[in-house]
């Protein structure tokens, strides 16, 4: 289906949220650190990110940062899904402003999580459902 690429500095969480992803049939690599995230959206084209917001040194803000100044088209329009215990409305707020495609609180249900992250997956042949930062159909 697809390949997605998460990264967060928990392993357990990375390795859960992989196994979970693998049973609905997608690929999943797991990073543990924010700096190595650019050099493997660079390197590997991922149809979608899960990212951690708070890891130490290169935190989910920078990663994102960096992936939308990304000078490859391709990795500067990879959705990226935001994964965080933060609710706060103005960290969230930050967050979509920098680029992020949505926000997911940790520890919402895993079948409301898929569905969230399926929309940013599955364009049906359909140009309307595309995922966002796609080109134009006719491109």
């Amino acid at each position: 289906m697809a390949d997605l690429l998460i990264i967060d500095d928990t392993p357990e969480t990375c390795d859960l949220l992989a196994r979970m992803f693998a049973r609905h049939g997608h690929a999943t690599a797991c990073l543990h650190d924010g700096g190595a995230a650019v050099a493997a959206l660079s390197s590997h084209r991922f149809d979608l990110v899960i990212l951690d917001v708070m890891m130490p040194g290169t935190d989910g803000f920078d990663v994102l940062t960096a992936v939308r100044a990304a000078p490859d088209d391709a990795v500067r329009h990879t959705p990226v899904v935001l994964y965080s215990a933060i609710s706060d409305p103005d960290v969230i707020q930050r967050g979509l402003s920098l680029g992020a495609d949505d926000w997911i609180i940790k520890g919402m249900p895993f079948p409301m999580m898929h569905k969230r992250v399926e929309r940013f997956l599955t364009t049906d042949g359909d140009p309307t459902n595309a995922p966002p930062g796609s080109p134009p159909a006719d491109a």
